[in-house]
């Protein structure tokens, strides 16, 4: 599992929503928890690009919890995660 102690560029809070936007460093198979959200409810989307050339990651999701898969060891990413606020 990832360490989210990355640094979190923006959050917006809704009356039902939550979007953020951070850094993360992801390796092959790794799951990122995201706490803020309902972990109940399935985050309705989240993206993670590659910083060094921009290209998205492969994830899948589950509930609060992203997996990607298909990238390397130790790539620096940028994310988009949107969705039920916790």
């Amino acid at each position: 599992m990832v360490n989210r102690l990355e640094t979190v560029w923006k959050s917006k809070k809704g009356i039902l929503y939550r979007a953020e936007f951070g850094e993360v460093k992801i390796s092959l198979n790794d799951t990122v928890t995201f706490d803020n959200f309902d972990s109940s409810k399935a985050l309705l989307n989240v993206v993670f690009w590659k910083k060094t050339d921009g290209t998205t990651m492969t994830s899948t999701i589950a509930l609060n919890v992203a997996t990607i898969t298909g990238t390397g060891t130790n790539i620096d990413c940028i994310y988009m995660v949107y969705g039920y606020k916790a």
